[in-house]
């Protein structure tokens, strides 16, 4: 890659379009100063990305256009500036597949702001493009390969961790750091996750604890809810079970009645007598019941259950007297044992505090004798100074001032300790309190639980007997209410059956004496005896007419009244083959499914609107419509009028007949006379009618049936609802008196929790006030230490001062009596502190012997009560002992008899029932059995479907048990598994689910972890790996560059030596990079000890050495030389020469060695009007010679 060309557009000094053009090699440019050659750099480094305007030399990127001044009220001038670099990328050294590429950097002024714009061959583009691009093409803004102006000594000076960090950049080593720094963040945050991954265990942890609790109620539940779901499985067999049995049974009734009935017949005389029996005996029994009555055996029955109440109360307060009676006396005895101790304990004491006191005043009877000679040793010491007579006072009063502390003390600390050991006693009473709560508590909820248990089944009790009394009072009433609806079918089923008879009769005779053909009686006869199917009847048969129409419409017919009516062609077709097999007779037949519709002629139309005209003959018959064709084939379209006379004005346009019977043709012919009617005609009732009288009776008949059937079950289910009433009222008996019972245990146990929640707030609040008391008693003593300290101190300071006043042998002698003196003072402190803790002691004994005391009466007083108590409840509860025999003695007698009356009565009444229902006739009595075979069966019929539901409703998959429990223990189970649900209270099913998410979650937790520290182990070594890389890579650039840098040093400077030293060889990144430089014929120097030149030459070697092992595309150095001699400049100049070979130089300067070495220069000058012009330079000596000297310049 090689810069090819610059251009500016109003960049700095240089106004409009200036092109710079770059060759290979060594390209200088040249001019005097301030022309503006350094702003072909600034130029360079403004497209290279500058982030910096003083590197541009300008305060704003503003003063970058030509011309911009600040604060200038000028509007002329340029408004913009740009730069653009062209590269020849044929190498594609830069990431773009062109060979040319042309980077282009503007600025735009927008009012008072500006605005940069990117451009890579005319196409927008941005800064982060131009950075990224630049970078991987080893050009930077602030590389090694560009040096401005005054700065080419800066490699030599910058610090030796700059110097390292310069080569690190070159060695590339950065991606190592990136890597280092990317692995010890990942490292870092894996620990931060490791951590709180233990967090989350530690959590987890806890809630799995927590879980576990709540899974193992939840998997009692679903144990409970597996059994619960057996259960009902149980009871669908049981229910299936049961409904087999009942069909099975009832078939086996059928079976039984059809043999029964072939017995009946001979049976009939036997019943008859056995009736008259059975009712004698019935109606006997019935007066004994009447006389007996069942009222009084159930008011017999409550006052039984208000005994038994009583008496069960009675005993249950006499035993909880007796309970609590018991359990005073042991309390008693605890208490009278306690006062003996304490009485014993406080004798005790009281000697002791006797003894002790004793010793105490002989002790400070010793101590005021010593006080005594202390005082006159200290007296004649200083000679009844009146100094020392005040010292002593005051020594005096500091004693009696710590000896009242000192007994103040030793009393506060004994109340201290009694109460301390208070604060034990009370602690302990407070736990047993806590205890004894507990275990009462328990108690309780056992009480209360069995008391509720108790209220529900009492309530369940209650409400089954409030629903066996509503069913078996609507039992009754629906008894009532199907025998009176029997007793109105009966009286319906009488009359229809009468009018049928008559309907029927009138029809046989009609059709004996009615003038029937012969081959329509035969067919008419088949029909009814069932020979023939499909014949309906004949057309007289299926209509019906009034009187006063009767003539006319028979005469219309005429001999088509025989015509019979069949419900199709295919009946009427057997008829006619039956009259021809048997030789009867013709007869006419009309098929409902082939004869057509009927329409009247217009002239008959005409003739039925007229006054005289009654209607069409059809049109007067009452008939079935589905009849409707057939009477119009019989009919036509003849109309019936209402006399001859006004009949004849209409003779020959149709078909007429009069009222009287004349008929008038449509051909014009009359027919008419005297001629009687014939045996066939209408009647008043039809077939139909008949049909209808029978199926009403029918329905009728099934009906009875059906209700009779009902009844009998009615009058079952009433002699079971009885039972059951009776039964549910004995439960109800029971569960009141257990009701009773548990109800004043609970509130007896209740009593007792109270007390204990009391006596626990009470024992609560003591050690609450004896912790306040005892932190005062402390607080006490600190502060009364303290002050003791204080004072001794005051006091030793005393007495040292007076032994000074007294000195000599006095001052010994008071010492030793001093020392004595406060021996007997310790001891008598010692003893002091005793007395007083005695004292709080015996005090605290004696409280406690009157409390016990206290306690001892109230619990004899307690006692003398409960007996009083006892002995009435006692003599009440014998009482009513007696009186429950009694009651038992007398339900013994009247139940019992009641009940074999009953059961007499019952008995009676079925077997009249049956006989009577099967003697009334040979036929009623089949028939009755036949209905109660077809009850029966209905029974069946309704149960089969019930039995496939039944089936339907348990899965196939579950298999048929051998045998199951009866229906009763299934719902006891039932109830007992639901009340262990509801003890278990809410429970968390989800818990189940969530333990093992849990489980599962904890589990993946530690599998995370132990990854996680794996991930930590295995980023440790990847740190330690790329740290040794990055050594490795480092000290082969720093040998490579070394190397390197000692050969340029040696050509730039003729002779001279250089190398690098690195300042941590153990550890390089701990440590900089020092350059050390002899030059030639001179002594070594540190780096920073050389000349500016010197410093000049060293960097310009170093970046050559850079050159060597990490080439750029190009470099600029702006007067890199402006620091050196004639020779050195020579020698810089041939270096760069030599350089260019490798790489592209563009050097700014003003040496004439740097002119002639260059391959191609450019002159940069500035007119009077400050704008920079670029000349190129062609003969570089000519342009030399015509320059003053360098050592005429210089001067």
């Amino acid at each position: 890659m090689r810069l090819l060309e610059l251009k500016f557009e109003n960049f700095k000094s240089f106004k409009g379009h200036v092109t710079v053009p770059l060759g290979p090699g060594f390209t200088c440019i040249t001019g005097p100063n301030g022309s503006g050659k350094s702003n072909i750099t600034d130029a360079i480094l403004f497209i290279l990305g500058s982030r910096s305007t003083k590197l541009l030399r300008a305060r704003k990127l503003k003063q970058l256009i030509h011309g911009f001044q600040e604060g200038s009220k000028k509007k002329s001038g340029p408004k913009s500036c740009k730069v653009s670099m062209s590269f020849d990328n044929s190498d594609r050294f830069l990431a773009i597949e062109k060979d040319l590429v042309t980077f282009t950097k503007g600025i735009k002024l927008k009012g008072k702001d500006t605005t940069t714009y990117y451009q890579i061959d005319k196409k927008k583009s941005s800064a982060r493009e131009f950075e990224a691009l630049f970078s991987r093409a080893g050009l930077y803004a602030t590389g090694y390969n560009i040096i401005q102006q005054g700065d080419v000594i800066q490699t030599s000076l910058m610090s030796g961790i700059e110097r390292r960090r310069k080569m690190e950049d070159v060695a590339g080593i950065t991606a190592y750091d990136n890597r280092l720094k990317r692995t010890r963040s990942a490292r870092k945050s894996v620990e931060a996750d490791l951590v709180l991954l233990n967090e989350r265990a530690k959590e987890s942890k806890r809630t799995l604890k927590q879980l576990e609790r709540e899974k193992e109620d939840a998997e009692k539940l679903e144990i409970i809810i597996k059994e619960i779901d057996e259960n009902e499985i149980s009871l669908k067999f049981r229910t299936i079970f049961d409904l087999e049995a009942e069909i099975e049974s009832r078939r086996e009734i059928v079976d039984k009645y059809t043999k029964e009935l072939e017995k009946i017949d001979k049976k009939q005389y036997k019943r008859r007598e056995d009736i008259e029996a059975n009712q004698l005996k019935f109606k006997e029994i019935e007066n004994e019941i009447g006389i007996s009555g069942g009222n009084k055996a159930r008011e017999l029955q409550e006052e039984l259950d208000k005994a038994r109440v009583a008496h069960a109360l009675a005993g249950r307060n006499a035993e909880s007297a007796q309970n609590e009676l018991r359990d005073l006396e042991i309390e008693r005895k605890t208490i009278t044992g306690e006062h003996k101790v304490a009485s014993k304990e406080l004798k005790t004491l009281t000697k002791e505090l006797d003894s002790l006191n004793k010793i105490i005043r002989t002790l400070e009877s010793k101590v005021s004798a010593k006080v005594t000679r202390l005082t006159e040793l200290e007296g004649a010491a200083a000679n009844n100074s009146e100094v020392v007579k005040k010292q002593r006072d005051q020594l005096e009063e500091l004693r009696k001032k710590a000896g009242g502390l000192e007994m103040q003390r030793h009393r506060i600390e004994g109340e201290k300790e009694q109460l301390e050991n208070q604060l034990t006693n009370a602690k302990e009473q407070v736990i047993r309190s806590k205890q004894w709560l507990d275990s009462i508590t328990t108690d309780a909820k056992e009480a209360d639980f069995q008391l509720k248990d108790m209220e529900i089944g009492n309530k369940s009790a209650n409400q089954n007997l409030e629903k066996i009394k509503k069913k078996h009072k609507d039992v009754l009433k629906s008894i009532e209410k199907y025998q009176t609806e029997l007793s109105g079918l009966e009286s319906q089923l009488r009359n229809l059956s009468m009018k049928l008879a008559s309907k029927e009769a009138a029809q046989r005779a009609r059709e004996e004496f009615g003038g029937y053909a012969k081959g329509v009686k035969a067919i008419l006869q088949c029909r009814d005896e069932g020979k023939l199917s499909g014949i309906i009847g004949t057309v007289a048969e299926l209509g019906r007419v009034d009187e006063k129409y009767a003539t006319a419409l028979e005469v219309a017919a005429g001999a088509r009244l025989q015509s019979i009516v069949t419900e199709n062609d295919r009946a009427a077709a057997d008829a006619i083959e039956f009259l021809k097999r048997n030789n009867i007779g013709r007869v006419r037949f009309l098929p409902l499914n082939k004869i057509h519709s009927y329409k009247p002629s217009a002239a008959a139309l005409l003739i039925s609107k007229k006054t005289s005209a009654i209607g069409f003959a059809q049109d007067l018959v009452k008939f079935d419509s589905r009849y409707k064709d057939a009477f119009g084939n019989v009919f036509g379209d003849t109309v019936i009028v209402d006399s001859l006379s006004n009949a004849r004005k209409h003779l020959g346009k149709g078909r007429m007949v009069t009222l009287q019977g004349e008929v008038l043709e449509s051909g014009g012919a009359l027919v008419g006379g005297s001629a009687p009617r014939t045996g066939v005609g209408f009647g008043t009732a039809d077939r139909t009618e008949i049909d209808s009288l029978s199926a009403e009776i029918g329905n009728l008949d099934a009906e009875k049936l059906q209700k009779s059937s009902a009844l009998g079950e009615l009058i079952d289910s009433a002699g079971k609802l009885a039972t059951a009433r009776q039964e549910l009222e004995s439960e109800k008996a029971a569960f009141q008196t257990r009701v009773t019972d548990y109800d004043g245990r609970a509130e007896e146990v209740k009593k007792r929790v109270q007390e204990a929640e009391d006596a626990l707030k009470s024992r609560e609040g003591m050690v609450e006030a004896l912790q306040g008391e005892i932190i005062e008693r402390k607080e006490s003593v600190e502060s009364l230490e303290q002050e003791i300290q204080n004072i001794t101190s005051e006091i030793s300071n005393a007495t040292k001062d007076l032994q000074t006043i007294a000195g000599g042998k006095s001052s010994k002698n008071i010492a030793k009596l001093q020392s004595d003196l406060d021996e007997f003072r310790e001891e008598l402190s010692g003893k002091q502190s005793q007395f007083a803790a005695l004292s709080a002691k015996t005090e605290a004994i004696q409280s406690d012997v009157g409390r016990l005391k206290g306690d001892l009466d109230l619990n004899q007083k307690e006692q003398k009560e409960l007996q009083i108590t006892l002995k009435q409840e006692t003599q009440n509860s014998a009482k009513l002992d007696k009186e429950l025999k009694k009651l038992r003695k007398e339900e013994e007698t009247k139940f019992k008899q009641l009940k074999g009356l009953r059961d007499s009565r019952d008995n009676l009444h079925d077997i009249l029932t049956e006989l009577k229902s099967e003697f009334a006739t040979n036929q009623e009595l089949k028939r009755s059995r036949k209905h109660a075979m077809n009850d029966l069966k209905v029974e069946i019929a309704t149960r089969e479907p019930r039995l496939l539901e039944a089936r339907n409703k348990i899965s196939d998959d579950i298999k048929t048990p051998q045998t199951v429990l009866s229906r009763e223990k299934l719902e006891n189970n039932k109830e007992i598994l639901e009340r262990k649900r509801s003890r278990l209270g809410s429970v968390n099913m989800l818990s189940l689910d969530h333990y093992r998410l849990e489980a599962e979650r904890f589990g993946e937790i530690k599998k995370h972890r132990k990854q996680l520290k794996e991930e930590v182990r295995r980023l440790e070594s990847l740190e330690t790996k790329i740290s040794d890389k990055k050594e490795n890579k480092f000290m082969g650039v720093y040998n490579h560059i070394g190397e390197s840098f000692k050969t340029s040093f040696k050509e730039i400077t003729g002779g001279g030596e250089a190398w690098l030293v690195l300042e941590n060889e153990d550890s390089p990144f701990e440590g900089g990079v020092t350059i050390k430089a002899r030059m030639p014929k001179k002594k070594l120097y540190p780096v920073e000890a050389l000349s500016g030149g010197e410093k000049s030459l060293v960097s310009m070697a170093f970046i050559f050495a850079i050159q060597g092992y990490d080439p750029s595309p190009f470099y600029l150095l702006d007067e890199p030389d402006q620091n050196l001699d004639g020779v050195n400049t020579e020698h810089i100049g041939r270096a760069i020469a030599l350089q260019s070979s490798f790489a592209q130089f563009l050097v700014v300067s003003l040496h004439h060695a740097a002119l002639r070495e260059a391959e191609n220069v450019i002159g940069v000058f500035m007119g009077d009007d400050g704008v920079s012009r670029l000349h190129q330079i062609q003969d570089v000596n000519t342009f030399i010679s015509s320059l003053p000297t360098e050592t005429e310049a210089n001067a």
